[in-house]
């Protein structure tokens, strides 16, 4: 208690430094070998640490340092073995060091960098990549210290990428939808693994989320099936047109294209279509591998660190899967993210392919994802930009010809959610079990009708969406053009160059 009230007895002279300095350095040193003397008599508390703590001055035993770390680390320790003294409860140490490690992350004030027990957090990429009874999306949500309450987008579940064919797409779910509840519990204070957890089950269950999508709110069912997605899969189209689908770029995503590349030269392809849609992104090195595979001598993309000297600059080797002379189109949209943008913006900006969609997502962070103890963190180490010294992040990637897939409007979702809960297409199914144009022409005329309240082109993909579902997976078609807008219109430009 005296050494409280002499310290703001001193504080006050402070006030008046300007004519009475030489005062108060002496009162405030007498101040502090004060506290010294009543902290080095308590226990547990090493005496050295005092001066550090409050006047910046190097531990005896300790070599002399201006490093701003190693004084903050001296004042963390002070206040650790304070609180170890006197705390009146017991301390369970390692809950302190996890929550001081998270802390240290969320100070940098990076959405992208966290410190995150093993057992804790999950890699949804890898979860969402399997086999399982799941609804067929990637999510993605801020880490509880990054809610604001103001924006929805850092407490709700965020929808990245949904897989095509999913019950996530069959339901309506698009990228950028926003899950505020699961099963009528709201998500605010989850983190990432537990929203992934609750929207996991046994198949042909359902779970019902809370959506928000702008300014709407509405309730969606959506029946877990069994979901599968592959890192790589591919189509031989009409004409000769190789169709090559990545869903994210793993360690092994290189290795797969390249077999799946030499392949489609074997059968003497006419042209490639590189679908990167919803493709949330992943290895960067792996994106890499697969532009070499396309490029020859130009620049893939410029990475800058922190520390210039370790800027650099990627270029492709002088050998192709892929001949020059080769048309590709890559497709892309809102779920192209990240590593799909550093292929897409390599081909684009060094004239390679064209682009055919909407707008990529716009995320030129590079992170590094390393363990570290128990657990692991990632990082923001770096920045890219596309050849043309474009930086993306937060922009996207524009792209050369545009068109949407069918979409639902917002105003527009109840009566889409109707429709779904009806199960008209899955009793018209039922019915008439073989997917044939005269099934399809009848369900459009005797369910729909002339005049419906959605675009027609929504229930001719739900019903064709209802078949595929009814197929066994590996038999499912991978691409088809059909039914995909995008990919129609890459095809058309195939074949008309317009």
């Amino acid at each position: 208690m005296m050494v409280n009230h002499t310290f703001v007895a001193a504080w006050n002279e402070i006030l008046y430094i300007g004519r009475m300095k030489k005062i108060i350095t002496i009162i405030l040193l007498v101040v502090l070998t004060a506290m010294v003397s009543q902290a080095a008599a308590a226990t547990g508390i090493d005496e050295k640490l005092i001066p550090a703590f409050f006047t910046g001055a190097p531990a005896v035993s300790r070599p002399a340092s201006n490093d701003e770390i190693t004084t903050n680390m001296r004042k963390l320790e002070l206040l650790y073995r304070l609180v170890e003294r006197d705390f009146l409860f017991d301390i369970d140490h390692k809950t302190v060091y996890e929550s001081m490690a998270k802390g240290l992350f969320t100070g940098l004030g990076d959405e992208y960098s966290a410190f995150i027990l093993s057992e804790d957090a999950a890699d949804f990429s890898e979860e969402t990549s399997g086999t399982y009874g799941g609804i067929g999306a990637y999510i993605s949500k801020n880490y509880i210290e990054y809610r604001d309450y103001s924006k929805p987008e850092t407490y709700m579940v965020n929808i990245t990428s949904v897989f095509p064919g999913s019950p996530a797409e069959t339901a309506g779910l698009r990228s950028g939808d926003l899950i505020s509840h699961i099963d009528g519990e709201a998500v605010d204070d989850w983190e990432a693994n537990e929203a992934s957890k609750a929207l996991k089950g046994t198949p042909n269950t359902p779970v019902v989320l809370s959506i928000k999508r702008g300014n709407s709110t509405f309730d969606v069912t959506v029946i877990r099936k069994i979901v599968s997605v592959p890192t790589v899969s591919i189509d031989m189209l009409d004409n000769g047109i190789g169709y090559l689908r990545i869903t994210q770029f793993t360690n092994s995503t290189g290795d797969q294209v390249r077999k799946e590349l030499l392949s489609f030269m074997k059968q003497g392809i006419s042209a490639l279509v590189i679908d990167l849609r919803d493709n949330p992104g992943g290895i960067v090195d792996s994106t890499m591998n697969v532009a070499d595979m396309l490029l020859a001598d130009q620049t893939i993309v410029h990475v800058n660190s922190k520390n210039s000297t370790n800027n650099r600059t990627f270029v492709a080797s002088s050998n192709t899967i892929i001949p020059k002379d080769m048309t590709v189109v890559v497709l892309v949209n809102k779920g192209s993210a990240s590593s799909s943008e550093i292929l897409s913006g390599a081909l684009k900006d060094n004239g390679r392919a064209t682009l055919i969609g909407t707008t990529t997502y716009g995320k030129g962070l590079i992170q590094v994802v390393s363990p570290f103890g128990d657990g692991y963190y990632t990082l923001t180490t770096s920045q890219y930009r596309t050849p043309d010294g474009n930086d993306i992040h937060k922009e996207g990637i524009t792209v050369d010809i545009e068109i949407e897939d069918v979409q639902i409007d917002d105003e527009q979702m109840d009566t889409y959610m109707e429709f779904i809960n009806s199960n008209a297409a899955a009793d018209f199914v039922k019915e008439h079990p073989e997917f044939t144009v005269e099934n399809m022409n009848l369900f459009m005329d005797t369910v729909v009708g002339e005049d419906p309240p959605l675009e027609k082109d929504v229930y001719r993909l739900l019903l064709r969406r209802e078949y595929v579902f009814q197929m066994p997976y590996d038999e499912r078609p991978v691409a088809d053009p059909e039914y995909d807008r995008v990919l129609k219109r890459a095809l058309e430009f195939l074949e008309t160059g317009k």
